[in-house]
This record gives C-alpha cells, sequence and structure tokens, in this order.
C-alpha cells in the first residue's frame, strides 16, 4: 500500500508538472518598498505572497528588497524583479549582473521593474538587458481601462493566450530595440505620426484621446515581450520576459495572468515545459479569461432573444472556425466555409507584423505557404444539436466567402476566383479543383464577390461589394468586362458572368423568395435591403436610362443595441445608429414557423452585436417593410457580449434560422477614423482572431 501511495504521488506530480526534473528552479525575487496608494503596485505584498505560491509550485525561491548580493545572484536561475525603480541595476552589483547573464541566467521584470532611476546612463544599461527601458521625460503612463492582445499566440509563454479586458496601467513610448519580440500590446493614446494639426483626422484623433487621457485606435504598443542575446564573453544566451501590466495588486489574481507570469518564469529558467508550475485551472483560463471571450453558453446567456424563440449552439471553436457562410446537402449535413485567413489573407502585414493581426502568419511571402480557408461538413449532431465532428471538404482557399452545393461538391467565391471543387472518387475530399473565373476584385477583402445562391433560372446569383474587377475572365480567357458592387450572376459551367444589378457600396447578402423575388443587403448607403424589380439587362433592351434596377426598402432604419461601448476600438462608425456592416439576407419561408413569420428578413449588424427583422409585405411590384408591432425599438436578436460578431444569416432546411458568428473583438474592416490601413485595406489592428467562431440555431 505504502508503494502504491508514493506511485500514485508520483503520477500526480507528473500530471500537474508535465515534466519531472532533477533539479528544482531557482529564483531570486526582487521586491521593494509599497509607493502607490491602496491595491497599486503592492510590491512588498507581492514579495511575501509570491515567495509563498512559487514555493509550493516546486521551485526554490529567495528574496529580499533590495538587489541581490554576487553570492545570491550566483546561486539562481532566474531574477525576477517588482520594485519601484527596480529596473536600477547598482553600479558596483553590474559584474555579478554580467556574469549571470553570461552563465545564461534569466531574467523576468513586472511593470515598476521595467522603470530605472533617472541617474545618466541607468536607462540605457536596463535596455541593454531587457530589450527596452522607460525613458525620463519621454516614457508615458495611464491608468485605468485597459485591453491586452496578445500578438504571439504560439510563443511558449502566451501559447493559447486570449485577449482580455482590464483595469492597469499602460506604459507607452519606451525606448526599445527593434530586436525584441513582442508577445502583446495595448492600444495608447498617442495621435497619428506626421499628421498636420490643422488635418480633420488629427483633430478627430486629439478629441477621441481627450488630450491623451484615453486610448485611441491610432497606436499601437508593446506591453509584453522577450529579448534574448548572449552577453558578451557569456557561454550561453540568456532569456528576458517584461510584463508592463501589474499595477493593480488583483491582476495577480487572475488565474489568466498568473499562467502567463509562472510561463514567463520557466521559459526564462530554460525549463523544456513552460506548462511546469501552472495548475490545470490556470491552462484552462487562457482561453477564456476574464474579461475576455466566453464560452459558447456563457455567450448565449447575454442574449436577449425575442421572447418567442430559443436560441442554441450547433458548432464552436475548435471544432470550427471564423464561420462565414453554411449551406446543406442532400443529405441534410451541413457544410461551413471557414475563413481563419481573413482578413489579409496571404498577404503580410506593412507594418511591424507584430502590430497586425491581420494576417493569420505574418512573416514570409505569398508564395511560401499554401491558403487554409476550407470548407468543412458537419456531422455527429448530438441530441442537443450540436455538431462533434468535421471533416474537411477541401483546403487551400485564401479568403473564401461562400458556396453552392454542385454535382459532387461544391462552387466556392474566394476572389479573384470563382472555383469547381468536386469529389470525384468518392472519399469526401474535393480531387478536382478547377478555376471557373477569375479576375475579381481584391483591393478591400471585405467588399469582394459573396452570398452564392442558386437562382431558379440555374444560374448561380451573388453580391459584390465595391472591389471592381476590371476584366473578370473565364478559364479560356474569355473576357466578361467589369464586375463591381450589387448583385451579379453567373453560369456553373463558366460559360458566362454578368452585372444583375449595379449599386454603389459595400453588398452583403442575398436571397430570393419563393416566388423568385430577389433581396439584396447594404447598409453602407444608409439602404440596407433592395429589391430587385427589373434586372439592368431587361432594363438595357428597354432603353429606358436613368431607371434603378432595384426598390430600397429599409432607408437610415434605426438600431437598437443592447449596450453602447464606451471603448474607441469598438463603438459604431459611419452611420452610428443606423447600420454600419450588415451582412446576410435571410427570407423566411421555411414553413416551422408561424404564418406570420412568412417573408421576413433577417440580417446582422456585427458592430453593434445584433440580429435585425422586418417583417415585407406586398405592395404592388414591390414590397413595404416593416418592424413587428410593439417591437419597433427592439431587436430580433440583441447580445451583450461584445465579441458576438454574427455576420451571416440562412434559413436551414429544418425551418430554423442559423447565424453565423465571427466571435471576435474586431469586426470593423477598414475605419474612416484615421489608423493605418494594411495590405487588404483592413485597419491595423492588434484584436484581430483567427481562432473563435460559433453557429447558430434559432
Amino acid at each position: 500500500m505504502k508503494f502504491q501511495s508514493s506511485l500514485l504521488a508520483f503520477m500526480a506530480a507528473l500530471f500537474f508538472h508535465g515534466t519531472i526534473h532533477a533539479e528544482p528552479l531557482h529564483v531570486f525575487l526582487r521586491g521593494g518598498k509599497k509607493t502607490h496608494g491602496p491595491g497599486a503596485d503592492e510590491h512588498e505584498q507581492f514579495l511575501k505572497d509570491t515567495t509563498k505560491l512559487l514555493a509550493e509550485r516546486g521551485i526554490q525561491v529567495e528574496g529580499g528588497m533590495e538587489f541581490p548580493s554576487t553570492e545570491q545572484l550566483a546561486k539562481a536561475d532566474v531574477l525576477l524583479i517588482y520594485a519601484e525603480e527596480g529596473g536600477e541595476i547598482p553600479v558596483p552589483s553590474r559584474p555579478a549582473m554580467e556574469n549571470f547573464l553570461k552563465k545564461g541566467g534569466g531574467v523576468v521584470v513586472i511593470h515598476t521593474a521595467a522603470v530605472p532611476s533617472n541617474k545618466p546612463g541607468s536607462s540605457d544599461y536596463l535596455k541593454s538587458i531587457i530589450g527596452g527601458s522607460w525613458v525620463w521625460g519621454k516614457t508615458k503612463w495611464l491608468e485605468g481601462p485597459m485591453a491586452l492582445y496578445f500578438m504571439d499566440n504560439k510563443h511558449p509563454i502566451t501559447a493559447e493566450c486570449s485577449n482580455f479586458d482590464m483595469d492597469d496601467e499602460i506604459y507607452y513610448d519606451f525606448d526599445l530595440s527593434p530586436d525584441i519580440h513582442v508577445l502583446a500590446a495595448a492600444y495608447t493614446p498617442n495621435m497619428p505620426e506626421s499628421r498636420n494639426p490643422n488635418d480633420a483626422l488629427a483633430r478627430k484623433a486629439a478629441e477621441s484621446t481627450a488630450g491623451g487621457k484615453r486610448a485611441s485606435v491610432y497606436d499601437i504598443q508593446p506591453q509584453m515581450w522577450t529579448y534574448e542575446k548572449t552577453w558578451n564573453g557569456g557561454s550561453k544566451p540568456y532569456r528576458a520576459f517584461v510584463s508592463i501590466p501589474g499595477h493593480f495588486y488583483t491582476n495577480f489574481s487572475r488565474l489568466n495572468y498568473r499562467a502567463v507570469l509562472l510561463r514567463g518564469i520557466a521559459w526564462a529558467g530554460n525549463r523544456p515545459n513552460p506548462d511546469e508550475f501552472c495548475n490545470p485551472n490556470e491552462l484552462a483560463s487562457l482561453r477564456y479569461p476574464e474579461g475576455g471571450p466566453s464560452r459558447p453558453q456563457d455567450s448565449l446567456a447575454k442574449a436577449i432573444v425575442h421572447p418567442d424563440f430559443k436560441m442554441s449552439i450547433v458548432a464552436a471553436e475548435p471544432l470550427i472556425n471564423k464561420p462565414i457562410n453554411i449551406d446543406w446537402d442532400a443529405q441534410g449535413r451541413m457544410w461551413v466555409a471557414e475563413t481563419v485567413e481573413y482578413p489579409n489573407g496571404r498577404k503580410i502585414p506593412n507594418v511591424d507584423p507584430w502590430k497586425d493581426a491581420g494576417s493569420l502568419v505574418r512573416e514570409g511571402r505569398i508564395s511560401d505557404r499554401p491558403a487554409r480557408d476550407r470548407i468543412s461538413i458537419l456531422s455527429e449532431v448530438d441530441a442537443d444539436g450540436v455538431a462533434h465532428k468535421k471533416e474537411v471538404f477541401y483546403e487551400g482557399l485564401e479568403l473564401v466567402t461562400s458556396f453552392v452545393h454542385y454535382k459532387q461538391g461544391v462552387i466556392a467565391s474566394a476572389a479573384p476566383d470563382i472555383w469547381l471543387l468536386q469529389d470525384t472518387d468518392g472519399d469526401g475530399k474535393a480531387d478536382l479543383v478547377k478555376k471557373l473565373y477569375s479576375g475579381l476584385g481584391t483591393f478591400d477583402t471585405h467588399a469582394v464577390i459573396n452570398n452564392l445562391r442558386w437562382g431558379y433560372d440555374g444560374w448561380i446569383y451573388a453580391t459584390h461589394g465595391y472591389s471592381t474587377g476590371e476584366h473578370v475572365k473565364n478559364a479560356e480567357g474569355k473576357d466578361f468586362g467589369k464586375i463591381g458592387s450589387g448583385v451579379v450572376r453567373f453560369k456553373p459551367d463558366g460559360t458566362a458572368i454578368e452585372q444583375y444589378s449595379s449599386k454603389g457600396g459595400n453588398t452583403w447578402g442575398l436571397d430570393f423568395g419563393w416566388d423568385n423575388e430577389l433581396f439584396y443587403t447594404q447598409p453602407t448607403s444608409g439602404e440596407l435591403v433592395m429589391n430587385v424589380v427589373l434586372p439592368e439587362g431587361e432594363l438595357a433592351r428597354g432603353n429606358i436610362p436613368g431607371t434603378r434596377s432595384y426598390k430600397p426598402m429599409v432607408i437610415r432604419q434605426p438600431s437598437f443595441p443592447a449596450f453602447t461601448s464606451e471603448k474607441q476600438a469598438y463603438v459604431q462608425i459611419d452611420l452610428v445608429g443606423s447600420f454600419t456592416a450588415s451582412a446576410g439576407c435571410a427570407v423566411y419561408d421555411g414553413g416551422a414557423w408561424p404564418d406570420k413569420w412568412r417573408y421576413s428578413y433577417f440580417t446582422t449588424e456585427p458592430t453593434i452585436n445584433i440580429v435585425h427583422h422586418e417583417i415585407m409585405t406586398r405592395s404592388g411590384v414591390s414590397f413595404d417593410p416593416h418592424k413587428e408591432p410593439g417591437r419597433e425599438k427592439m431587436e430580433f436578436i440583441a447580445s451583450k457580449d461584445y465579441w458576438w460578431r454574427p455576420i451571416e444569416t440562412r434559413i436551414g432546411p429544418d425551418g430554423a434560422l442559423y447565424i453565423c458568428d465571427f466571435y471576435n473583438q474586431a469586426v470593423i474592416h477598414n475605419d474612416t477614423r484615421g489608423p493605418k490601413h494594411g495590405p487588404a485595406n483592413a485597419a491595423v489592428r492588434p484584436d484581430r482572431d483567427h481562432y473563435f467562431g460559433r453557429i447558430w440555431k434559432v
């Protein structure tokens, strides 16, 4: 029994730490006196509590209020510093410090430890060790609500970390070495560089930052980084990890932040398993931290759904990622287009790669790797309607937006191309990959061909944004001319493509009524939904100039979100109070809901987290929409979860409404407020996620 108990204890230790080491890690923890008000920069309390925590995790800890002695440094594997001006390395201690670095000792610096004294040369010396330093008279701080954005979720310290909001203190305008590796960043109050003070955008920036008192969308600066190098004459490289967050003491109780710090200590100490000192709860918190993304059921609890309906999850991460379009095959299986590459595709950021999260992979050239967008098939649906299995039909598309079923596979849109993907050998994978059309516009990757739908006439219809293709051709090279904003249609055999209804602006969402009436969504002009009365081809044959092919039906309709964000990065822009970025168009004729819901129109507004509903009533040759009586100032669904980003609506074969949810902090593509834009005309942002994604059923 004694042997069994020992064995169980050994296995438990192995499970907890992941790897058993012959030698424990030795950490010297340098604390300091408290210098701020209650709850801020609690250096003495940190020294006491963290010494206990690290010891409980199997680390040998020595600590003190002063910089370690030569003997203490010689015994340490990692020097952990959290003290006011803790970045000041006393001149008499520098030889010992340099010997420590030469042997590959690790350095972990938290918040105030990134600040040296104002003595000449102190900032330069600290920078030479950790890759950056506070500079008196230049570096600034901002205390209050902030968002921490993880710019590298593959690094051992920040792997699988999700962005989150917290109250803390940002440091910015550091003196940084160009060779630091940025792990996390934050928006700062800085105005755009090189702006004329009289420029309208500069004035807008000044207003948005309130004179430097709050963060803006104009500037992104590091808040966590690593630095690795070999000190002069050293035997091996040393590692430094810097975390600017750590001002308010409550944040050290956050499970996810504690996990990052423990990983940082393990990484700085060259431990092969970065999770060695983390417990399971801490690791589990990294994906779904307090102040960050919610698990599907928690997100559902934040949704205000029309009282006659219930909403449930169909699929979520990690099974699927960033679903943009869904459809069902003859067997009733749901297929999903996943655009993990959105918005930049394989284009490389035009800024320092750590600043822009728009690219799934931020280094290399477009030819260095295959595209990773895919079309997948969901299966193994349980009694609650949740899918548990995914089979990838085809992976290798770049910025896929939509698809329709055709013969043994699908036809998919991924501008500049339209693809035929067929499974000719019956193994569930596309083995015939053929380009049907090419030359479609890609200037702005959220203003491209999208929302493919079969028409009753055997053509495939789609909406198209303002990324105009000047010369769209088929596989044989036949030029069909210009294709731009509005509605287009093409033949599935690659023999014809044409403009069907033109309308300037960005168009995203198309559907047919049971009676072959065609509707499409376009919010950017203030006209939300259009009904095509006569296609342009018919108007041209009738020689009727100046007549629009469509009737706009919802004009400057007010929107009613469940909340209004106070963060500049997440407020609605442009048509504020109405519809800025509606996507999706579903016209209900599913037969499962009461008759009053027939010919209902559903679209989304992801920037304000809603699904919108209008009832369309026949009026002459077109329709007049109206809100449901008694709900004129309410939305069909309105979420209080600002990560909830519905971007597509479809009616399923079971008569339910399905919603594709990007589940993302960032949903604004281009930004008219003045921030720098990337290679896909998407605003440079640190918060574009490529992992999350949900499909909901109503």
